[in-house]
């Protein structure tokens, strides 16, 4: 085990969603992604904020890959090595986390953790960038597994740090053009900041006749990552036929398609979900300069002021996209 001296957590759109609507189960298909209210008292009160970074002060008995005075961004989502996912490297999809809640208590001044979580932080990444690792591995790992390949035309349907997050692998993957569709003005400003090649308002233009139009029919991949089912739709219909859709949100209700958009084009429809091994690969992109935490930030908060901090990103009309918790 290690103790952090945390410097900054950010609020991740998980985060809120908990504030919104109360504990989201990590897949839970039995209860239809759902935890009863009725159950709220065995979640309640429960720990939040994962997106850590800090120094480490204590190491445990037989620590050795990290020592008192590093920088270590945390990865938390720890699998349980042993069932059939775990053994087939497919970490992210361990069965442990059927029906779990992410439990990790980053808006503290301090934290214990298992040593293997603290991912060592490059000299070049501050400590205020490597709050983003853990984000950013989500974006670079739906990147991943879009099969996004060089050349190809993308659409990412949301702005929020994850979809931002995704813009910014997207292009450091070699995307020819990155289209985006995000209602919050504040939020389509960063993604054409990032080098997005064309932003539009879905609230003022339709993106489906944008995207097609500009990419010769659709593009090759899109990114659903708003979590409502009308850009469930648009990710498909601005998928080229043979095109592939990566679903990266946390939806909070149901949503509804046509399946004839998968079968009659034959468009691949997939999901990603947090990450593999892309923590450390992410921190070296930071550190290289081909990804661009800085621009993801939008405030910085102390502890004291964590609800503000929510209560702005829960408003539609507020200009935060990322906001970092500093004890």
């Amino acid at each position: 085990m290690v103790e952090v001296d945390i410097a900054y957590t950010g609020i991740c759109g998980s985060d809120v969603h908990e504030y919104k609507i109360g504990p989201v189960p990590i897949r839970a298909e039995d209860q239809d992604h759902h935890i009863r209210e009725s159950e709220w008292d065995e979640q309640l009160p429960k720990n939040m904020g994962h997106e850590i970074a800090g120094t480490v002060t204590t190491v445990g008995e037989g620590v050795e890959d990290v020592s008192v005075g590093d920088d270590v961004a945390l990865n938390i989502l720890l699998s349980c090595g042993e069932c059939q996912y775990c053994r087939e490297g497919k970490v992210q999809l361990c069965t442990a986390y059927d029906g779990a809640v992410v439990d990790s208590a980053g808006f503290a001044e301090s934290i214990v953790v298992p040593a293997e979580a603290a991912v060592p932080v490059p000299d070049s990444v501050p400590l205020r960038h490597a709050a983003l690792a853990e984000p950013m591995s989500v974006s670079v790992h739906a990147v991943r597994r879009s099969d996004l390949q060089m050349g190809d035309d993308v659409a990412v349907f949301g702005a929020g740090p994850i979809g931002l997050g995704i813009v910014d692998a997207a292009i450091a993957a070699g995307a020819n053009r990155v289209l985006v569709s995000e209602p919050r003005e504040a939020r389509r400003e960063i993604a054409a900041d990032l080098g997005a090649s064309m932003v539009v308002d879905p609230q003022e233009e339709e993106p489906i006749d944008r995207f097609t139009e500009i990419s010769d029919g659709g593009v090759d991949v899109a990114f659903e990552v708003a979590g409502v089912s009308e850009t469930l739709t648009q990710s498909m219909r601005s998928t080229k036929y043979d095109g592939t859709v990566v679903v990266v949100s946390v939806f909070e209700e149901n949503a509804s398609i046509h399946p004839n958009d998968i079968m009659q084009a034959e468009r691949t429809v997939t999901g990603a979900f947090a990450y593999v091994d892309e923590f450390p690969m992410t921190l070296s992109m930071m550190a290289d300069g081909r990804l661009s935490p800085e621009k993801l930030v939008t405030g910085e908060v102390p502890l004291e002021d964590v609800d503000d901090a929510f209560e702005s990103l829960i408003d539609p009309e507020s200009t935060d996209v990322k906001i970092l918790v500093e004890p």
